[in-house]
C-alpha cells in the first residue's frame, strides 16, 4: 500500500472517530497497511503536527479550545487506558482516582493512580502524573471493571472512613444484577471489604 494511501486511511480513521483522541499504532494498523509502513506514516504525521506523541507508541490528536484559547490535552484516563491496552495490562482506577470516577470526590487530581497486573510504572502527561501499581492478578483479573472500581474506592475510603451516607451513594450506583455480582466477586477480597459490600447491599434492602 502506498504511503499516501496509508496516511489518508489514518486521517480518515481519526475523522470517523472525532471523540477518540488517543491512539496506539494498532488502531491505525488494523485500518490497513503493514506495521513498518504505518509507523513511518505516523511519525510523518507527528512531524507535521497532526498527531502528538504522548508516550512510546501512544499518540493523541491535537485539539485547540477556542473557549480556553489554548490546546487541550487528552483525558489522562483515556491515555492510561491506551497505555494499558498497548502493554496488555488490566487496570483499575485506585485511590482518589477511583473516588473521582464514581463521583464520590470532586477534587481535581494532578495525579492519576491505577492498580494493574503489569509492572510499577509512572508516566508524565504535561504537569499530570499517571501511576500504575502492580497488584496480584487475582485482585483484578476476571472481575468486572465496575466491581473492581467500587472495591478500589472502598479501599481508598478505608475501614474507618466508611459510613451510611457513603454506603448509600455506592448502593445507588448498582443495579439488582450488579448487586448479586459484586457480592460474589468481592468474596475473594479482604474480609473487611467483603463485609463492607454486604453493608452496602443491606442499605439497598432497607430503602
Amino acid at each position: 500500500m502506498r504511503p499516501d494511501t496509508i496516511k489518508q486511511r489514518i486521517q480518515n480513521h481519526m475523522n470517523r472517530n472525532p471523540k477518540q483522541r488517543v491512539y496506539t499504532l494498532t488502531d491505525f494498523y488494523l485500518d490497513g497497511g503493514n506495521y513498518e509502513s504505518v509507523k513511518k506514516t505516523v511519525l510523518r504525521l507527528v512531524s507535521e503536527g497532526k498527531l502528538l506523541r504522548v508516550n512510546k507508541g501512544v499518540y493523541e490528536s491535537p485539539y485547540y479550545s477556542r473557549f480556553l484559547e489554548r490546546q487541550v490535552d487528552a483525558s489522562p484516563l483515556d491515555v492510561a487506558k491506551k497505555i494499558a491496552e498497548k502493554n496488555h495490562w488490566t487496570i483499575v482506577p485506585s485511590g482518589n482516582t477511583a473516588l473521582n470516577a464514581l463521583g464520590l470526590s470532586t477534587q481535581v487530581p494532578m495525579e492519576y493512580h491505577f492498580v494493574s497486573n503489569g509492572i510499577n510504572k509512572e508516566f508524565k502527561l504535561g504537569k499530570i502524573s499517571i501511576y500504575f501499581k502492580h497488584v496480584p492478578p487475582r485482585e483484578i483479573d476476571g472481575m468486572s471493571s465496575k466491581d473492581a472500581l467500587i472495591i478500589e474506592a472502598i479501599k481508598a475510603i478505608g475501614k474507618a472512613g466508611m459510613n451510611d451516607s457513603t454506603r448509600t451513594q455506592i448502593a445507588s450506583l448498582l443495579s439488582d444484577s450488579e448487586k448479586k455480582r459484586i457480592l460474589r466477586e468481592s468474596m475473594t477480597s479482604r474480609v473487611w471489604i467483603f463485609e463492607e459490600v454486604r453493608r452496602i447491599l443491606a442499605v439497598t434492602c432497607t430503602k
